[in-house]
């Protein structure tokens, strides 16, 4: 660690455990210039004041520099498409955000929660009797993909392709790519966009009790969303809704592995398993930094920022800040009664759309493998995904050992 706190994402060190580095930020530098040019916070007050700023956007400057060469084809699909939620300011972030919240109910998310519990002890029975697993490639990663792909009602055959025009696609989310990701992404995202279309054309057709049905008829004071927002919108299910939630399964499962006393707690059900995935996302958050763009000069932390600055929140950090959850802040404790509160889904208006889902299935996927396989355990230490916004595993060898 250099002598001077640092977030450099791009460093080996901060990539495998950026949470010492947030710990330096959060005491000497808590409003931090970053050597890329954006500002960051660290502490958990300032980012929620922050991610809860209406005057703050989500939309990129007018005045951004140029975009790299080898970017410039993914930016013209871009500019193409109709805009993501996630880059959508109020009040059209509002209108689609309360078209696309009409088809997650609480109904459809229970009527998923009994599917997942299928899905998952399918899985499990299909994993016994194995001795040794990559527990990202075999399970985080098929659960929240088989969940997504059956709410959609989309042809089972054809999520081995899907996965991978997923996959391609979720580098997008990042920052910095480089030019055979880039190339990946756009190819994916062609192939992506066409099996889509197809899919809605045929649901117009045939529709059934399924969320792409919903999407399609939801309707709201007699607004709808047009085909472009539909085809945007179905997209961004596959891509940032499942990669989170990949995250969750893999970091909390991992954390509860190299915390022996609360796996117990876990495996025996002495915890609520609502309370456990709360404490599991504050730990070791799925999404580690989400930004916002001044519109106006804004004082943050004691600290003048000056509109159109671009200030990244570190959710990880907030979410580990001692000055908010006290002395235990870096411990793994199942049993925090105030573990909902972390902000690794955000907050304000652009909390995270798809967070019920997103607990709901890490909840059920991580508490039943802990109870199906109890003794459970690491063959070696995983990899870390590279990722400067989505922090997980990227391979992760586990001993199943014998079942319950």
């Amino acid at each position: 660690m250099t002598d001077t706190p640092s977030w450099n994402p791009l460093d080996p060190d901060f990539l495998r455990d950026p949470y010492p580095h947030y710990a330096r930020l959060r005491s000497e530098d808590p409003v931090h210039r970053t050597p890329f040019g954006p500002m960051i916070v660290s502490r958990y007050d300032d980012a929620y004041q922050v991610l809860r700023d209406p005057t703050t956007s989500v939309k990129r400057s007018s005045s951004s520099g140029v975009v790299p060469d080898h970017m410039e084809p993914l930016e013209q699909r871009r500019m193409e498409r109709a805009p993501s939620i996630l880059g959508l300011d109020p009040p059209d972030h509002t209108r689609l955000r309360k078209l696309v919240q009409r088809t997650f109910t609480p109904r459809s998310i229970n009527k998923m929660r009994s599917q997942t519990e299928l899905i998952v002890d399918s899985l499990l029975d299909a994993l016994t009797g194995r001795e040794i697993i990559d527990l990202i490639a075999d399970y985080a990663f098929v659960v929240p993909f088989t969940v997504i792909h059956t709410m959609l009602g989309l042809p089972e055959a054809d999520t081995v392709k899907v996965r991978e025009w997923s996959g391609a696609l979720t580098q997008t989310l990042e920052p910095f790519l480089t030019p055979e990701q880039v190339a990946a992404a756009v190819s994916a995202g062609q192939r992506m966009d066409a099996y889509l279309t197809e899919a809605i054309e045929w649901k117009r057709r045939e529709p059934a009790d399924d969320l792409l049905t919903g999407l399609i008829q939801v309707e709201e004071e007699g607004d709808r969303l047009d085909s472009d927002e539909l085809l945007s919108m179905v997209g961004l299910l596959f891509i940032a809704g499942h990669e989170t939630t990949v995250n969750l399964i893999g970091n909390g499962t991992h954390a509860l592995l190299c915390h022996p006393e609360q796996f117990e707690l876990a495996r025996t059900g002495q915890v609520d398993d609502e309370t456990m995935t709360e404490e599991l996302l504050r730990y070791d958050s799925p999404v580690q930094t989400s930004g916002r763009r001044l519109t106006q000069d804004t004082v943050i932390g004691g600290i003048e920022v000056a509109a159109d600055e671009l200030v990244l929140t570190a959710l990880g950090s907030a979410n580990r800040d001692e000055a908010f959850w006290g002395d235990t802040a870096a411990d793994l404790d199942l049993t925090r009664d105030d573990a909902a509160r972390h902000v690794s889904f955000g907050s304000g208006v652009h909390h995270c759309l798809g967070a019920a889902l997103a607990r709901m299935e890490g909840q059920i996927a991580i508490s039943r493998l802990v109870r199906r396989f109890p003794e459970l355990a690491l063959v070696e230490e995983p990899t870390i995904n590279a990722r400067i916004i989505l922090r997980g595993r990227g391979i992760l060898p586990v001993s199943l050992g014998t079942t319950a």
